[in-house]
């Protein structure tokens, strides 16, 4: 799974998800309110930066 920036600036990640003992990965929909949006935003810059290099 990989993380995607969103024209609307909001993030896509995989995140572990678990329900009722049932443990799994999931692409999540994430905000700049969200706790992990900036470590998520940083590391998508990377990859870019890496990409065109």
């Amino acid at each position: 799974m990989n993380a995607t920036r969103n024209s609307d600036g909001t993030l896509t990640v995989p995140m572990r998800a678990e329900t009722n003992g049932i443990i799994g990965d999931a692409l999540v929909t994430i905000g700049p309110d969200h706790p992990d949006y900036e470590a998520w935003d940083t590391w998508l810059r990377k990859q870019a930066e890496n990409n065109n290099a």
